[in-house]
């Protein structure tokens, strides 16, 4: 006859067998077939077009933070009772970003690096040109990058670097790069300094990142001789006193 402390210890290895065969069968089952009973307990993410399962898969579309991000391929583990870990890679057209997760929960999303490259076409629409083109891409290179739900950015390390940049109408001109250099002061006190490696202009300012706000400064200063330059940036921002153009923007987020 078992004891009751043999009989609890079937229990429990009987538990941990049914516990270990629900994981098994969540990890390898189609992840659109129990989708909806668990898309609130992955907030801020909400996937559509899924293929694969919770732990590799695809999506022909992902929302983050209500911002659409394209489409989207993941290998996800748990590493906590509410968090996961793993990496996502979503991609379009016109950009391709890894994010490599350190914890995501519907309160904070951390992630250990942020790697990939933004197309200049989607950052165009922010300098508002009325005259020529210039193209390139940005090189995202982030070490650390952490969200609150609540107090928005709390760290981000890295930086972020303009390549292959060139006027390219009316002339032909090689610009160098331009980088965006992240360093976090204090948790939720984050600040971005603005560099370039050009013999056609400068670029020098800040970008300030406090809790649910964000302060720009932005120095653009066409060096002597190219004119042509000027004249393209001519409608970005305001006049500088001394030459070239200066950008002070504020706002929330």
């Amino acid at each position: 006859m078992l004891s009751t402390s043999d009989r609890l210890g079937k229990l429990i290895k009987f538990v941990m067998i049914l516990v270990v065969l629900a994981v098994v069968t969540v990890a390898v089952a189609p992840l659109n077939l129990y989708y909806d009973h668990i898309k609130t307990y992955i907030k801020p993410l909400q996937l559509s077009g899924i293929s694969g399962s919770a732990v590799k898969g695809s999506a022909q579309s992902l929302t983050y933070m209500s911002g659409p991000m394209g489409q989207a391929e993941w290998l996800l583990y748990p590493n906590s009772i509410k968090g996961v870990g793993g990496k996502v890679r979503v991609y379009k057209e016109h950009y391709d970003l890894t994010f490599d997760l350190r914890k995501i929960t519907p309160e904070t999303q951390s992630f250990k690096r942020v790697n990939g490259f933004i197309d200049w076409r989607l950052i165009k629409p922010f300098l508002q040109l009325r005259y020529g083109q210039l193209d390139g891409y940005a090189q995202v290179n982030l070490n650390q990058v952490e969200y609150n739900k609540n107090d928005g950015f709390e760290r981000i390390e890295g930086s972020i670097t303009l390549q292959d940049f060139k006027l390219v109408s009316p002339t032909q001109t090689d610009l160098g790069t331009v980088s965006l250099d992240f360093e976090t002061k204090a948790t939720g006190s984050i600040i971005g300094n603005f560099s370039s490696q050009s013999n056609a202009l400068s670029v020098t300012g800040s970008l300030i990142i406090q809790p649910r706000r964000w302060q720009l400064s932005l120095d653009i200063i066409p060096k002597a001789g190219f004119y042509e330059l000027d004249a393209v940036l001519n409608s970005v921002g305001d006049a500088r006193r001394g030459g070239g153009r200066r950008l002070n923007l504020a706002g929330f987020y």
